[in-house]
């Protein structure tokens, strides 16, 4: 059942959108109206090829690039990314399989609601501001068997972790090997856009590299069914319904998320000027967007913008996003050219990554429930 709220005869033509960010709240004033969809000048599309390149100057050119588009949007679609087109396919047929799965075929891997595994529909509300949100996902935590360069000479050690349960998708027999060849290769990419990140920020191009040698990184499954928007009152009067979402309105904690959309559409980016704009899947593109530890670190200048996800259609939505974020032992620091002469410390620096995390997501916990919202896991 839609969440309802009467709609005044003098509605304003913005409103206030507050979000629980891992910044801290934010307020942005959004006008009203349908999204409308990116113009050209928007959300640059920004072939990647000169990042695998020996030549210094084809992946400072593409850096220069990535540094514009960060530095208004924070969103851009990336071509000629070096992920094969079979990669992707298998994940998003493995990922169909899935979620079209039983529900107690589902339930099985449970693994960890707080960490990973299944999570069903209805279960969480991202934003208290908009409606449950309706997605399902899948959440797949790093492990150094899914990562080629744990194999190479001065990779960290120490530490544990937990093998996934892959045995409970035995019915699904090529799930576990599409999802790990997924995740590796999204990995590998991440590492190869931070190091073209560090060259647009005027740094060492391996400045990021310790930082996520053993990297706090998730790959996601999302699937959204068709939604319902508008309802009538109980007693006859005209009443909205509260929209509904697929993922309501937020933004990401971490470095840098790449995502995978299916041709169906649904990611919708919050303007400067305030306005909702569609970020239409292209052919053969992933989308990046830089996240709030990125943020933080580069004191504003890489945005962490507002974003959320909404199936307006008569058919599921399915999407694959890769968030990359820093070690856990990794101090939190402002990069140096960042920095103002004379500017004060941050209140964050010295702060170990992992704690950080930990901290705003309980933050973000307690927020939630103290709005009557369900929290985020």
């Amino acid at each position: 059942m839609a969440i309802t709220t009467t709609v005044s005869a003098e509605e304003t033509e913005t409103y206030v959108l507050q979000v629980d960010s891992a910044l801290g709240p934010i307020s942005r004033t959004v006008k009203r109206g349908p999204p409308r969809d990116a113009r050209l000048d928007e959300i640059a599309i920004i072939d990647i090829a000169g990042i695998y390149s020996d030549d210094i100057s084809e992946r400072r050119a593409v850096a220069d690039k990535i540094r514009s588009a960060c530095t208004r949007l924070g969103f851009f679609y990336i071509t000629n990314h070096g992920i094969p087109d079979n990669i992707s396919e298998r994940a998003a047929e493995a990922c169909r399989d899935f979620f079209h799965s039983s529900v107690d075929d589902k339930n099985k891997i449970y693994f960890d609601h707080e960490i990973e595994g299944y999570t069903g529909r209805n279960n969480e509300q991202i934003n208290t501001a908009e409606s449950v949100d309706v997605r399902e996902k899948f959440k797949l935590h790093y492990r150094p068997s899914m990562d080629p360069t744990s194999r190479l000479p001065g990779y960290p050690t120490g530490g544990t972790y937990q093998e996934f349960p892959w045995e409970r998708t035995a019915h699904l027999p090529s799930f576990a090997d599409a999802m790990t060849d997924c995740f590796t290769a999204r990995l590998q990419l991440a590492r190869r856009l931070l190091r073209t990140c560090a060259l647009a920020l005027d740094l060492p191009e391996d400045f990021f590299d310790e930082k996520v040698a053993r990297p706090n990184a998730a790959l996601v499954l999302n699937y959204y069914p068709p939604t319902v928007t508008n309802t009538n009152g109980p007693d006859g009067s005209t009443e909205e319904a509260r929209e509904q979402v697929g993922l309501g309105s937020h933004t990401d904690f971490g470095i840098l998320t790449i995502l995978w959309q299916d041709n169906t559409g649904g990611l919708q980016i919050l303007s400067p000027e305030g306005e909702w704009i569609n970020a239409k899947p292209i052919p053969g593109t992933l989308v990046c967007n830089m996240g709030d530890l990125m943020s933080m670190i580069t004191r504003g200048r890489f945005v962490s913008d507002i974003h959320k996800a909404k199936n307006e259609t008569a058919g599921e939505r399915i999407s694959i996003p890769f968030f990359l974020g820093f070690g856990p032992k990794v101090p939190i620091e402002v990069v140096e050219t960042c920095v103002q002469p004379g500017a004060v410390k941050e209140r964050y620096e010295g702060i170990l990554a992992g704690e950080w995390l930990r901290k705003r997501q309980i933050d973000l916990k307690v927020a939630k429930l103290g709005k009557g919202g369900v929290p985020v896991q």
